[in-house]
């Protein structure tokens, strides 16, 4: 123990010996401290930014560790956090409607905004998971929802006002870019006041320990100490927030390691938290600002520490050092109800054959709602709406295939960061400029993509595919990997900037060449689904079974997980990442209770189609002369669903 904090130390002064402005070293740095000289520039430059950013560094790891530890504490949740609870991303959006609605006369602080909207998130998190009694790995699921639905509105608030928001985009990845000590001095008395109160009523606290009952029976206000605990908690990530943007990980993996370090009780487990915390965002920044130009304005610090907690947290679920109720399977479906396919099936179809219609025909122009007849608008919309229906089809029939494999009505190519990989693959083709046509796109995509599949078999077969153990591996693996593709997006070169449109999920200018790749990409997947479609009922049983039957179930999750990479990949090439439809439209075909792998597939397909359709439809149509992506106004609208599903 001692020798590992030395090892710490010693890196810690070893960077900054390395990262101090003008490569003078630890010398200068001293004499700044003691011998400040306000004449000398370089005196200036580092009294006036390089201290303030390791001050604010230090203050935000302490206070994002903080606010983790005491989440983690009351809600006897291991990996709760305020980015896995949605209170980051309410933060941020919280930031942003402030800055949009509010008149520029009107100065307030972006602290109470944001504290309004991480309250705001997390009152939605426990709305949501308050039928299943706020277990924890619902509330994760919860949390995991609502930062995907406001990272969907915060984006496309970003679009819609890129005039004014244009410079939250690095800022929301987290950047500790500093001109002088105003942040430090705003973040010590909005962190340590907090953390005194919360070490004030450490021993009511401790009570939790025991249970809700237990404590309740000696005296304990739990729901009310619970409300306070978790207030402050937000209060200090909205001060974090406010000030620096978005940081992930801290508030998770922080309070891990304490425990490890063999912190019991809970004022240790706060203190120690705080104090790794620091030492994780301080070595995260020191590390980024080599790579980052004079002031490390490229790379965003919140990126690095994804990266370096991503990791960290899969292997916490390696070693199986999670509570066992994390482990935990659920019922998804808990009563039957006998419907045929034919009678779900002809009402969806005539829906689609309507939407089609109107997708193709009606839009708008500069004067108003108009039915097009001319023959070049149609050679335009005609691509984009059969592009949208395929992407639908191809991430439905993704989505459930990957959840009868996992037996996790949760897994979807977007949740566990099979999207995320080929789209990683692709922009990294695109940064070292190796991806110049269609084949080298679907290459790396596709090796992207199978290498993020690949690595969540592995740890599944470790670990029996528990849905909930996947589930979480996704989570990390998705925020590690969108860490990457900040990182490439943060670095400020052009063609970079031209792959935001994609990565929301665009449509738009695709041609007919895309819709033949698609379409004959899907009618390939589709014939291959339809031959080995047992498959998936007979691997839904369980392993033992499937094997007791003849299915090498091995081999057969295997080929139906490189299937769902391959399709996945396929979409991601040519409309981008997506986000909920692959998750979504398994949930409603189910909801429409068709339970065979069969039925399932079809009706997920239709209404996948629809999803994307009616989102494309919308994104060129209503905000016109301005269009929106489509994968975006998906994410909205599915996201907006699953949230009405899982309060159901």
């Amino acid at each position: 123990m001692p020798l590992g904090i030395a090892g710490l130390f010693s890196v810690i002064a070893l960077l900054v010996h390395i990262t101090v402005p003008y490569s003078q070293g630890l010398s200068v740095l001293v004499d700044v401290i003691t011998q400040y000289d306000p004449s000398d520039y370089q005196h200036i430059i580092i009294n006036l930014t390089y201290l303030p950013r390791l001050a604010v560094a230090l203050i935000c790891g302490f206070a994002l560790a903080v606010a983790g530890c005491v989440m983690q504490f009351v809600l006897r949740n291991p990996i709760a956090s305020p980015t896995t609870l949605g209170v980051a991303s309410g933060a941020e959006l919280g930031m942003i409607l402030s800055i949009l609605l509010l008149p520029a006369s009107i100065e307030v602080s972006g602290f109470i905004p944001a504290f309004i909207g991480g309250c705001f998130a997390t009152a939605l998190v426990f709305i949501l998971s308050a039928k299943r009694g706020f277990s924890p790995v619902h509330m994760v699921l919860a949390g995991m929802v609502v930062s995907l639905f406001f990272g969907s509105v915060n984006t496309m608030l970003l679009l819609l006002n890129e005039e004014h928001l244009t410079s939250l985009f690095v800022w929301g990845a987290g950047t500790l870019n500093q001109n002088g000590w105003e942040s430090a001095q705003i973040l010590i008395p909005l962190t340590v006041i907090p953390t005194l109160l919360l070490l004030a009523i450490e021993r009511p606290l401790s009570a939790l320990q025991l249970g809700d009952d237990v404590a309740s029976s000696i005296g304990v206000s739990v729901k009310v100490l619970k409300v306070i605990s978790l207030a402050l908690a937000i209060f200090v990530t909205a001060a974090v927030v406010s000030e620096v943007g978005l940081i992930g990980f801290v508030g998770i993996v922080a309070p891990a390691i304490a425990r490890m370090l063999g912190a019991r009780k809970l004022n240790q487990q706060i203190l120690v938290s705080g104090l790794v915390g620091s030492s994780m965002l301080l070595l995260a920044d020191l590390i980024i600002q080599p790579f980052s130009g004079a002031g490390g304005e490229m790379l965003p610090t919140g990126a690095m520490t994804a990266l370096l907690g991503a990791p960290f947290l899969l292997w916490l679920l390696n070693k199986k050092l999670l509570q066992s109720d994390m482990k935990a399977r659920e019922s998804v479906i808990s009563t039957y109800c006998h419907r045929t396919l034919k009678q779900v099936v002809i009402p969806i179809v005539g829906l689609f054959v309507f939407l089609v219609i109107v997708a193709v025909f009606v839009g708008k122009d500069q004067t108003g709602w108009t039915i097009v007849e001319s023959v070049s608008i149609l050679q335009l919309r005609i691509p984009r709406v059969a592009v949208a229906a395929l992407a639908g089809v191809g991430l439905a029939i993704a989505g459930t295939i990957i959840q009868r494999v996992s037996t996790n009505p949760m897994a979807s190519p977007e949740v566990l960061g099979i999207s995320s990989g080929a789209a990683l693959a692709l922009v990294i083709g695109a940064y070292f400029g190796i991806t110049a046509d269609r084949f080298q796109q679907m290459l790396m995509g596709t090796l992207g993509a199978s290498s993020v599949t690949f690595f969540i078999w592995w740890m599944g077969r470790k670990h029996n595919f528990a849905a909930t153990h996947m589930l979480l591996t996704g989570i990390a693996l998705s925020a590690g990997l969108d860490a990457f593709l900040r990182i490439a997006l943060s670095s400020g070169q052009d063609n970079m900037r031209a792959l935001l449109t994609w990565l929301s999920g665009s449509t738009y200018l695709v041609s007919m060449t895309e819709v033949y790749l698609l379409g004959s990409g899907i009618l390939v997947f589709i014939i291959t689904i339809a031959l080995i479609h047992k498959w998936l009922d007979i691997i839904s049983l369980g392993e033992v079974a499937a094997n007791s039957l003849g299915v090498d179930s091995t081999r057969v999750r295997m080929l139906l997980l490189l299937l769902v990479a391959s399709i996945t990949t396929l979409a991601t090439i040519v409309i981008g990442p997506l986000s909920f439809v692959g998750l979504l439209a398994p949930h409603m075909a189910r909801s429409l209770h068709q339970y065979s792998a069969k039925q399932q597939l079809i009706t997920a397909s239709l209404l996948g189609a629809i999803l994307m359709m009616t989102a494309d439809w919308l994104g060129r149509t209503f905000w016109f002369p301005w269009q929106f992506p489509a994968g975006l106004l998906a994410s909205l609208i599915g996201g907006a669903y699953f949230l009405y599903l899982m309060r159901k």
